[in-house]
This record gives C-alpha cells, sequence and structure tokens, in this order.
C-alpha cells in the first residue's frame, strides 16, 4: 500500500521540490477547505496527525501529475479506481511514522538552517537576487500557506531526509551484481532461420479413417465439449428505452452552458521551458550565445546545473505567467525562443515547444452535445424511478413476468456460458451474477456501469455435456488433418535439421529465405514462434535447432556467440549506472522496510468518514 520513500537530494532541491508540490495542490481541481480549518485527522499515526487538507493537497498533486502524464483528464473516481487514494495516503502514513520516529529521538532541524534555505531559495528573491520578505508571503499565500505552515513542512522534510540518509549510509550497489546481470542481458547471438512451410511436403494431408476420426474424439473431448449453460430469464430497462420520455429543458440547458465554460471555451496555451537567472545581464548573454549557434537552450539548462524536469513548465496559458512573460509567449505564432523577459521568479529565457491555439464554442455550437448529455442523464433518472417500483414488485412475490408487463422494462431469455459476451451479457455485472445466481434465488435489481438496470432468474442448469460426433464430424475431421499436418512439418524440419548438421547447406534442403538476426535475449523475432529466441540462447555455437509453435515450424543455426563487453568504456559506465540505481533502489527499499517497521509500532488508525468528506469536496 505505500509508496516507496527513496533517498532525497540535499540542499535547497528540497526546498523547491515542496514549493513545486504545494505550487500545484490547489489549483485546477476545485478542492475545498474540509472541516473547520482543514484540522480533522484523516490518519494517526502513534500521536502524528495526517490532517484533511494534507490529504487533500498530497491527492490533488497526484491527480494533476497523473492527468499530465497521461494527457487525459482523470476524475477522482477514476483515480480511485487505480488506486491513487491508497498510494497517497500510504506516502502520507509513512512520512507521518518518520516524523513520529524523529520527534522521539530527537531529530529536528535548527531556526537557522531553516532560515537560510528559505533565504536561498529564488523563489523569494526580488529581481536584484536578494531575499523579499513581501515576496515569500505572497508566493505562500498562492498555494494557501503561512510561512510558519511552510517552515514547519520545510522542517521536517529536511529532518526526514537527514534520517533517511542515516539509515541508508553505506548501502552500495554491488558492481559483481550489475557485472552478472549484464553479462545476462548483454550477450548477443547471431543467427539464421527459416520457416518450414506445407508447400515442401509431399503433398497434402491425406483424409482420416473412421477409426481415426473416433480416436482423435475420443482423446480430446475437452475441445467437444459444450459449457456449463445457465438458461436465465431476465428483465432489463436502460437509459436508451427511455430517452424518448425526456422533455428538453432549454434553460437547464444554457444553464449547464454557463456552468462549464471553461469546457467550452479553451484559452490559448503555450507548452514551454523556462530558465530563470540571477540577473538581467546573464539572461541577455545566455540568449546571445543561443542566438550565435554557440550554444542550445538545452546547453544553458545543464550548465546552470538545472534538472531538465525543472526547467519544464508544460502546458501554460496566459494567467500562469507574469504579464510581461504571457505579452511575449503569446505573441509569438510559433515555436522559438523568448526572452529575456521578467518572469514571476526574474530575468528569464523560454523556449516555445508548442503552441496550442485556444477555442471557443458559442451556446448554439455546444448545444448538441449539451442535449444530449441531458437526455442521457434524464433518462438515467428515468431508470432509477422504475428501479424502486420493479424493486417493490419483486419484493412484494411477483414475477419478472408480472414486472415486465407493469413497467418498460423488457423480458428476455438467454442460455448464458462463462464466454457469453452478446447482448445483455455484455455487462461485467449482469455476467457476475448469472454465474452466482442459485435456483431458488429470488430476483432482485442490479444496475451497470451505463444505469442499464436489471433483475434475473435462473430457470435451469445444462451441466457441460460431450457433443455427439455425428454433430462435429466435419470440425473433428479439419482438427486432425490440422495436427497431422503439424507433425508432418515437424518430421520433415528434424529431417532436414540432421542433413545440415552432417555438412549440406540450407539451399540444398530447399531452404531458400534465410532471415540474419543479431539479437540480445529479451528481444523477440517477428513472424517466427515466440520460443525462438530462448531456444537460441540455450543453444551452442554451430547448434541446428528445429523450433515449433502452433503452424508455424522453423529451423535455425547459431553461427556466433558475442558475450557483454565489460572492458569497453561505454559499457563501464553502463556498468556502474546499473550499480548505482541498483544502490539506489536497495537505499530506498531498505528506509521502506524501516517506515513500515515504524508504522506497525506506532499503530495506524484512519478515519474513513473524514476520507469520505475530503473525496467529496473536489469538484
Amino acid at each position: 500500500m505505500n509508496a516507496p520513500l527513496r533517498p532525497k537530494k540535499k540542499g535547497n532541491m528540497i526546498v523547491w521540490a515542496i514549493l513545486g508540490l504545494l505550487a500545484l495542490s490547489l489549483t485546477g481541481f476545485g478542492v475545498r477547505s474540509v472541516g473547520r480549518g482543514g484540522v480533522q485527522a484523516v490518519a494517526l499515526v502513534g500521536d502524528q496527525k495526517i490532517t484533511a487538507n494534507e490529504y487533500a493537497r498530497a491527492l490533488n498533486s497526484r491527480l494533476q501529475a497523473l492527468s499530465r502524464q497521461t494527457g487525459t483528464n482523470f476524475t477522482l473516481q477514476q483515480a480511485i479506481s487505480f488506486g491513487l487514494d491508497r498510494q497517497v495516503l500510504g506516502q502520507l502514513l509513512a512520512s507521518a511514522a518518520i516524523d513520529g520516529e524523529n520527534a522521539r529521538i530527537g531529530l529536528s532541524i535548527g531556526d537557522k538552517r531553516v532560515r537560510d534555505a528559505v533565504i536561498g531559495n529564488r523563489a523569494f528573491q526580488n529581481l536584484p537576487g536578494k531575499f523579499d520578505e513581501e515576496t515569500y508571503k505572497s508566493t505562500l499565500r498562492r498555494v494557501n500557506l503561512k510561512p510558519a505552515e511552510y517552515e514547519e513542512i520545510l522542517r521536517k522534510e529536511t529532518a526526514r531526509a537527514i534520517l533517511q540518509s542515516a539509515v541508508t549510509a553505506g548501502i552500495r550497489g554491488s558492481e559483481s551484481y550489475a557485472l552478472a546481470l549484464l553479462r545476462y542481458v548483454g550477450e548477443e547471438r547471431s543467427f539464421i532461420w527459416t520457416k518450414v512451410t506445407r508447400a515442401m511436403l509431399d503433398g497434402p494431408t491425406r483424409e482420416p479413417t473412421d477409426a481415426e476420426i473416433k480416436a482423435w474424439y475420443d482423446a480430446h473431448p475437452d475441445l467437444y465439449t459444450a459449457p456449463e449453460t445457465r438458461r436465465i430469464t431476465y428483465i432489463r430497462l436502460s437509459p436508451d428505452m427511455m430517452t424518448d420520455k425526456v422533455k428538453i429543458d432549454e434553460a437547464a440547458l444554457r444553464d449547464a452552458y454557463e456552468k462549464q465554460r471553461d469546457r467550452f471555451n479553451i484559452p490559448a496555451r503555450r507548452i514551454v521551458d523556462r530558465i530563470v537567472f540571477p540577473t538581467a545581464e546573464q539572461a541577455a548573454a545566455a540568449r546571445a550565445e543561443i542566438d550565435s549557434g554557440k550554444k542550445s537552450f538545452d546547453d544553458i539548462v545543464k550548465e546552470r546545473g538545472i534538472d531538465p524536469k525543472d526547467a519544464a513548465l508544460g502546458e501554460v496559458q496566459r494567467s500562469d505567467l507574469s504579464k510581461a512573460a504571457a505579452d511575449k509567449l503569446f505573441a509569438a505564432d510559433k515555436p522559438g525562443i523568448i526572452g529575456p523577459v521578467d518572469s514571476a521568479l526574474g530575468p528569464a529565457l523560454f523556449r516555445i515547444k508548442a503552441v496550442l491555439p485556444g477555442k471557443k464554442t458559442s451556446f448554439e455550437q455546444a448545444r448538441p452535445t449539451l442535449a444530449a448529455e441531458y437526455v442521457v442523464t434524464r433518462a438515467r433518472s428515468l431508470v432509477e424511478k422504475e428501479m424502486g417500483k420493479i424493486d417493490d414488485l419483486l419484493a412484494g412475490g411477483a414475477e419478472l413476468e408480472d414486472a415486465a408487463k407493469e413497467t418498460p422494462a423488457e423480458l428476455g431469455k438467454i442460455d448464458f456460458t462463462a464466454d457469453s459476451k452478446d447482448g445483455i451479457a455484455r455487462y461485467d455485472s449482469f455476467r457476475k451474477e448469472a454465474l452466482k445466481v442459485a435456483k431458488d434465488d429470488y430476483p432482485s435489481v442490479k444496475m451497470a456501469d451505463d444505469g442499464t438496470i436489471f433483475a434475473l432468474r435462473l430457470d435451469k442448469i445444462i451441466p457441460p455435456t460431450l457433443i455427439p460426433l455425428d454433430k462435429l464430424r466435419v470440425r473433428v475431421i479439419a482438427d486432425w488433418k490440422a495436427e497431422e499436418t503439424r507433425k508432418r512439418l515437424r518430421k520433415l524440419a528434424e529431417q532436414m535439421k540432421d542433413r545440415i548438421k552432417g555438412g549440406e547447406a540450407f539451399a540444398q534442403q530447399g531452404l531458400l529465405d534465410l532471415t540474419k538476426e543479431t539479437l540480445t535475449r529479451d528481444a523477440a523475432v517477428k513472424d517466427a514462434p515466440k520460443t525462438l529466441v530462448s531456444e537460441i540462447f540455450k543453444a551452442a555455437k554451430g547448434d541446428v535447432i528445429v523450433v515449433s509453435q502452433g503452424d508455424d515450424v522453423v529451423i535455425a543455426r547459431l553461427d556466433n556467440i558475442k558475450p557483454f563487453d565489460e572492458k569497453s568504456e561505454k559499457n563501464k559506465q553502463t556498468i556502474a549506472s546499473v550499480s548505482q540505481r541498483y544502490g539506489q533502489q536497495l537505499a530506498g527499499d531498505v528506509f521502506q522496510g524501516f517506515a513500515n517497521a515504524v508504522e506497525t509500532k506506532s499503530g495506524v488508525v484512519i478515519n474513513q468518514a473524514v476520507i469520505n468528506a475530503v473525496h467529496s469536496s473536489f469538484r
């Protein structure tokens, strides 16, 4: 449940990460405060409290990150179905556990260190590069934080990083582990292969005798047995069955349009990167180097020690930028470099990566969409009203046939199997009910995802039944011939393999269409059996092998084995990189285990009611 805590960078990167998180946390999804001052506890870890607002901020930040990564505006309910809420809560529980452990051992950060971090943060500096208290306060106000709250977050985050460093100190990746892994995945094998086709056989496969047909049928009853069939009677009422009863309310459509202006009127946007400089002179000098061709925008990013992810602002609109920056960026109608210009954080260069024009949709243009949505919504409401009526009828002893006569629901029957997917069986909820319903169960109304309601009754169970041979004779013959052809192909391939191993060339066997491959063991070969590569990596140099899968039969010869070159400069860097990543992963796993142990020892209490209140506060 808990997301792993990974080692963190020291210094100002912690401050920037916190500020970036907070800057995202209250925009775009309209989170309202939960409770008085947001002080209700979502959870307790020992005596450490996770407040509703802390959970809301973290959840909203992760939701926006998911939406940016996928390019889809996910709703909270969709994200919850992916387990996002559990991941966020798990991370907060782990952090709270570490905070409690820091309090227990007396680990804290002094005021001077917090003060230095705040003063050294470029987000709180004025144009000359000096700390500005008003800039500090106004920046925090934009993310709904007071200085004391931000400084407490900074204090805790820094203390966590110190404890994490202490717990994971000395954990290093093993070069021998990295080398063993790379020797395995980095080995290359060169081979040739070709298919043995039906055209190479000496004529078509013969027809089977009656005895062979009967023997095949008797040997494969699983292929010719009808699955358990459940004969079911059901009633169904869907929103599309009620649309003709919906009258469109024009006032409601206009009200919906007004409430969704942001949906139908999308402002112009730009996808941009940004580099902030201490002075306008430095920004101008960097722009001159870019214009002269001496350096690229990316070179400047690297030169200034900025992580490319920190330089990427992503998709922005006018309101996200200072007036000066917005005027420049939105005057440009194509990608390019803009600046120097005064940004919210000081003199900056911007790189426009994409121009996204705005879109305005009038009420008249939006009306068909709004009307369709209105009809569906109202139709679902009508179905829900009928749901109560049907429920009452069934509870009173009415049969499904009676309910169909007294309501708009339609009556139907289905011979249902575990493989049924058509008609009413296309609904997962119906299939689930159909598989578990018993003969004596009373029907009850259920709802599918699209608002369709249904109730069902099991009339009869027909057990798995072997279908008589006389009804399947053509199919059985085709199955026998297909397997017999595969046997003939494999036998021919084995004969060719033996002759090639004896010194004959592929061409002497009529195998002219050869394909050469040089692959590592994680590769795949198009149009060949999936097991070909794994079998090649089991072979010795010079081996000839036959690999078959379904109707595909191939012959391959392993010509060369190239071990991973651990002495090349490039691969030395790869070994070091893999070793480092393994060390980071190991350190993260060790610290996560430590956090889990502290969490378990401290005890966890979760207030689901407050969590539900936070979820409902998203609009």
